[in-house]
């Protein structure tokens, strides 16, 4: 069922999970990004403001989509990567 011509589908299945781990985590980040800054815009004509409440939760969404990504650079330099089904030490 392997759409792979050589034959390594559990490679292939793996790539796909990595790849369908990532994109699931970026777009975490990039929503997290946006959805303070549009609770801000929310803010900004429930109370009249012009953007004030739309900087802060840009700012707010900003440093803490940044700070997500850092978070995921040390873990993947570090040792909590998804391990490789590839590798098996006892070969």
């Amino acid at each position: 069922m392997s759409n792979a011509p050589n034959g390594n589908g559990d490679s292939d299945s793996h790539i796909r999970t990595t790849l369908y781990q990532w994109s699931a985590r970026m777009s975490g980040i990039a929503f997290g990004m946006v959805i303070p800054a549009t609770i801000g815009v929310g803010l900004d004509r429930l109370c009249g403001t012009v953007v004030l409440f739309a900087i802060l939760g840009a700012v707010l969404g900003m440093t803490l989509g940044f700070w997500q990504l850092l978070k995921i650079a040390g873990t993947v330099n570090g040792g909590d990567k998804c391990p490789d089904p590839r590798d098996n030490e006892s070969l």
